[in-house]
């Protein structure tokens, strides 16, 4: 009995060091992928491409500014999760040009998109990004890009 008890204990005391550990590597990478230029453009730009699709709902472009700007209100969160099906974010590079291209693609549930883009510098691209540009000698790299209250 007591060897079972013992056999228990250990083994939920490897699960929660592994699920812990897991935690942490996630909570590492995850800057990686981000950048303050790019946060700033998108906070900047995405309020006037969600407000064409959200205002049949009756959210307006500035209720989702301050939403998107960290102050949430749960009606507009709510309609945004609702509305938006991804954001995917596409860094385009030319290896004769000093910028990167950004675009966002914003994938709605009644099956629309809408495109923005914006020329950032190499240095203000997410390290993640960069490490592919030079590791895998690619021009495109694609992330995946997340509410700030999604976590």
């Amino acid at each position: 009995m007591h060897l079972v008890v013992a056999a228990v204990a250990a083994f939920l005391a490897v699960l929660a060091f592994l699920m812990f550990r897991r935690k942490k590597k996630m909570a590492i990478a995850s800057p990686a992928d981000s950048s303050p230029a790019v946060d700033k453009w998108l906070a900047a730009e995405l309020p006037a491409a969600l407000a064409v699709h959200l205002a049949k709902k009756g959210i307006e472009r500035s209720h989702i500014a301050s939403t998107l700007a960290g102050d949430p209100d749960p009606s507009v969160v709510s309609a945004i999760e609702q509305g938006v099906r991804a954001i995917e974010l596409e860094y385009r590079r030319d290896p004769h040009v000093t910028n990167v291209e950004v675009r966002a693609r914003i994938r709605f549930d009644d099956g629309t998109e809408e495109n923005i883009s914006k020329s950032i510098a190499y240095e203000d691209v997410p390290a993640s990004v960069r490490e592919d540009f030079e590791l895998k000698a690619t021009t495109r790299a694609f992330r995946k890009w997340q509410f700030s209250w999604i976590s």
